[in-house]
């Protein structure tokens, strides 16, 4: 990070592509000493103190097969498990920043909804300006939220999807360098948060229960790997299961598409595969759920648990649910709810 007059700003960053190292992964490299930043920034310290510590719950299964365990991310202070990503992201940020003024800040990051909300929270309490970058089929409501809290956004066409989202965030970090990207998907703070919170969490809640598997849309691919690696210096044998729409699946050659796809967990496309998963290819299964399905699987759990889950919690549901059919009662498959869904998804389901 570099610093021109009274502005601070990252150099360009590599493209989503670009080979990814695999030593940025090292905590010693990558530490983030979050007390610190809460001790200059109170904003930021009653942010994190409502964080984490998610309930993990037995959700229903297949008959016969293993017990799936879910973690409710929707508890965490702004509704999802971005909530996380983006204290993690904005605070490693605040570190490097200093005690310079935060007049001298803005932050740029591109979303699928759930981290410009977090963030948007965050910055607005923080008085940093923050501008993000969305596609075009985003939900009235996080609109309306961003514009509440001041937030400057830039939209992109649907039909591009979200691989134009995140090249166009990219674009605008280039030309315009006063605007610190915080790069999701190439952050090694977006994994090692959720290996040090959401992992360790869901650990401490096994109780020494051996999870036979663990199940997780890809998104950026820092919840996958992140709980992965917690999960694997515990219980070296648990199998790692990621999860992408199957209108766009992760890895898919066919190029970007418009069409709606499980909220927050979409494929590149054109074969690029998301960085901090290629570092776990081979060892990483991969399922597909179709948006009908995962859509139609909200109302299912809702009907069954009376709770409500978004499309990608109904996705890793219905995954966990495969997994699971295929082991023993004595199995335990574990998975992630990462938000409650939005009001467009559940005034479209009638409930």
């Amino acid at each position: 990070m570099h610093q021109a007059g009274n502005t601070t700003y990252s150099p360009a960053p590599e493209p989503l592509e670009a080979p990814y190292p695999p030593g940025s992964l090292d905590p010693a490299r990558a530490a983030l000493d979050t007390a610190a930043v809460a001790e200059r920034h109170p904003a930021y310290a009653k942010f994190g103190q409502e964080l984490g510590n998610t309930s993990l719950i037995e959700v229903p299964g297949p008959r016969g097969g293993a017990t799936v365990l879910a973690k409710c991310e929707w508890e965490n202070p702004a509704g999802s498990i971005k909530d996380r990503v983006a204290h993690a992201l904005l605070g490693s940020v605040l570190q490097r920043h200093g005690a310079r003024p935060l007049g001298e800040l803005r932050i740029l990051e591109y979303s699928g909804g759930s981290l410009a909300n977090a963030l948007s929270r965050l910055c607005a309490d923080l008085g940093v300006p923050a501008r993000f970058v969305l596609s075009s089929a985003s939900p009235r409501s996080l609109l309306d939220t961003l514009a509440g809290r001041g937030a400057r956004v830039d939209l992109v066409d649907k039909e591009r999807g979200f691989l134009e989202v995140v090249r166009e965030a990219l674009r605008i970090a280039a030309a315009e360098p006063g605007w610190t990207l915080l790069y999701q998907h190439r952050n090694p703070a977006n994994v090692l948060l959720q290996e040090r919170t959401t992992g360790a969490e869901l650990i401490g809640q096994l109780g020494g229960r051996a999870p036979a598997a663990w199940v997780a849309s890809i998104g950026t691919g820092g919840t996958l790997v992140g709980v992965l690696r917690a999960l694997r210096a515990r219980f070296p044998a648990v199998r790692a299961v990621g999860v992408t729409p199957a209108e766009l699946p992760y890895g898919s050659e066919q190029p970007p598409n418009g069409r709606r796809k499980y909220a927050g967990s979409g494929g590149m496309g054109h074969g690029i595969r998301q960085p901090f998963v290629t570092l776990y290819d081979d060892e990483t299964e991969q399922r597909t759920v179709s948006y009908p399905r995962a859509f139609a699987a909200m109302g299912e759990f809702h009907d069954l648990t009376g709770l409500r889950i978004g499309s990608s919690a109904a996705a890793n549901w219905l995954a966990a649910g495969e997994v699971a059919a295929a082991l023993p009662p004595s199995a335990t498959v574990v998975t992630v709810f990462p938000d409650a869904g939005t009001p467009e998804e559940w005034e479209r389901l009638g409930r």
